[in-house]
């Protein structure tokens, strides 16, 4: 990595609390120089002064190019098959038990809205009608929320679904599918930043936070894991990335409930 690029991708991860160094540094120029294109800047060192003069606009506009990511649904069907047999049934059974019917879940790092619309197709195609159910979904990503928003998806990121939860759940506009407003309801869009904000809310029975934390230093991981811990009801479940570990001091925090999965659930501090 030359000093001119390591220096700028250096002020970036100041200034965003976003570690970039995590990503491939072939992935970061690509993605750095398409920016620098659209702009007309011809080097890193005349970006990095563009940077530095323009406030923290820019470097917002930089880092949506750099992390958006378009998804599919049901994506890794895996964890939301463990969702859906295992972690579901025993939050409806512990709620049973206390007189509830409501379901509170955060997708943290939702990129453009496929992966909570997926915990709310589980949550509804497990526990059936009469619960409540309230679905947060946050990211730094503002093109991103607002395709999450929109619901607007083409048929190659639906292709995990069968054509019946397709027809159930999508209606079909002209060449894709847009999500139904019943579903829609049940999700909130929000600009969160997990590095530096609170917890969304509190007492959430389920957190995804897949593939997000590999960006992250460990003084922000341990940062964001604490405040999952504190947003979770005591046996709440935390979903991370498959290729994610939870941060040193957390292993009396969580138990692990499926290792190959990386599903844990909070356990209440004696």
């Amino acid at each position: 990595m030359d000093l001119a690029f390591k220096t700028l991708v250096d002020y970036v991860s100041k200034e965003s609390g976003i570690n970039l160094h995590q990503y491939r540094e072939s992935y970061l120029r690509r993605r750095i120089e398409l920016r620098m294109k659209m702009l007309g800047v011809k080097d890193f060192g005349e970006y990095l002064r563009l940077l530095k003069s323009n406030g923290k606009e820019e470097v917002e506009k930089l880092i949506n190019t750099i992390t958006i990511n378009v998804t599919e649904f049901m994506r890794d069907k895996t964890p939301f098959e463990f969702l859906m047999k295992e972690v579901l049934p025993e939050i409806a059974a512990k709620k049973s038990r206390v007189n509830s019917r409501v379901v509170r879940a955060w997708s943290a790092g939702c990129s453009c809205g496929e992966e909570p619309y997926s915990i709310a197709i589980s949550i509804l195609e497990t526990l059936g009608e009469g619960w409540l159910i309230s679905i947060y979904a946050t990211d730094i990503d503002d093109a991103c929320l607002e395709m999450a928003r929109e619901g607007f998806y083409k048929p190659t990121q639906l292709k995990n679904l069968s054509k019946a939860l397709i027809a159930k759940y999508f209606d079909k506009e002209d060449d894709g599918y847009r999500v139904k407003s019943f579903l829609k309801k049940i999700v909130r869009f929000k600009k969160h930043d997990l590095t530096t904000e609170e917890p969304i809310s509190r007492f959430l029975d389920i957190v995804f936070c897949r593939n997000v934390m590999i960006y992250f230093s460990e003084q922000q991981k341990a940062k964001v894991v604490n405040d999952f811990y504190n947003a979770l009801v005591d046996g709440g479940y935390l979903v991370i990335g498959r290729s994610e570990t939870l941060p040193p001091g957390f292993k009396d925090r969580f138990e692990c409930v499926n290792l190959r999965e990386k599903v844990y659930r909070k356990v209440r501090l004696k």
